[in-house]
């Protein structure tokens, strides 16, 4: 037997609201494909920029031509997201790990001190003089270490981790496993759903970050992705200042074509993990 389902006034609010937010994200995403795709002399007679009527790649010809190292900087930001991201993880769920046990020694203090770099820094300054002290000046460690561990993503995955029955562990144990095998073998394979989740938040930040690359990198060749594109830009602004524009080409189309190359591969990894992130983040953020 059929049963239709009726909808009450704070359902249709909550749809209504969740379609707007949906069209205030993907709109500004769509606008920007278009601009990116489009001649110049559409793109200067079409106001709106929401329906595609010519497509052109020649933004994204001047971006991979531009400074003759956007493909060298492509994989130099995979190469960080990459050694980035795993060490983070390592780091991280080691860290988790040891404090989701109730008896680990100094186990609150420890915890406190954490939480305490959440509010509270030593400065720029004093970070660039650590980095420049350790040697990391110009190398890609710059752009990992410091950052390899995120507080807000330790809670969570230690909150994920005291949630696990004891008794897994328990019979671990009793089959001889020590703890660094419980973690790599029963923990870690258990908990993939909070592992996808802090490997995004990891991977995206990496990926997007470019303030350490211009204050620890200083040779060309060591660029990201990132902080090419925005010399990019700065470099066509000043163009642009100075009235020597190349003919057929746009400064706003040549921004948008740089933020489309940027944006593809999260684009293309986000839905091998969707199916994890909200699962991982929600078990994560139970307080224990």
């Amino acid at each position: 037997m059929y049963i239709q389902k009726r909808f009450s006034t704070i359902d249709v609010i909550i749809y209504l609201m969740l379609g707007l937010s949906a069209l205030l994200i993907i709109l500004p995403l769509w606008r920007i494909l278009v601009i990116s795709f489009s001649t110049q002399d559409v793109y200067l007679t079409d106001h709106y920029h929401l329906i595609p009527k010519s497509f052109s790649l020649t933004e994204y010809k001047r971006a991979f031509g531009s400074l003759g190292g956007i493909v060298r900087a492509l994989f130099r930001s995979v190469e960080i997201t990459a050694l980035g991201t795993t060490i983070s993880m390592i780091l991280t769920s080691c860290g988790a790990y040891a404090l989701s046990k109730k008896d680990l020694p100094g186990r609150a203090i420890i915890f406190r001190l954490i939480v305490f770099t959440m509010f509270f820094s030593g400065g720029l300054v004093p970070f660039y003089i650590l980095v420049k002290n350790l040697h990391l000046i110009d190398t890609i460690w710059a752009l990992v270490l410091p950052t390899a561990i995120s507080t807000y993503n330790l809670i969570i995955m230690k909150n994920y981790f005291a949630s696990i029955p004891p008794s897994l562990e328990e019979a671990a144990k009793i089959d001889g496993y020590n703890d660094i095998q419980i973690l790599f073998k029963i923990i870690i394979p258990i908990s993939m759903p909070v592992f996808a989740a802090i490997s995004l938040f990891y991977g995206v930040a990496l990926w997007n970050d470019y303030f350490l690359a211009t204050l620890f990198i200083n040779s060309n060749d060591m660029f990201p992705l990132q902080v090419l594109l925005r010399q990019m830009i700065i470099q066509d602004m000043v163009t642009a200042e100075v009235g020597v524009m190349t003919s057929g080409s746009n400064m706003e189309q040549f921004k948008m074509a740089c933020i489309v190359v940027g944006m593809i591969p999260v684009l293309l990894v986000y839905p091998f993990i969707q199916k994890y992130f909200t699962k991982g983040i929600m078990m994560g953020a139970v307080k224990e």
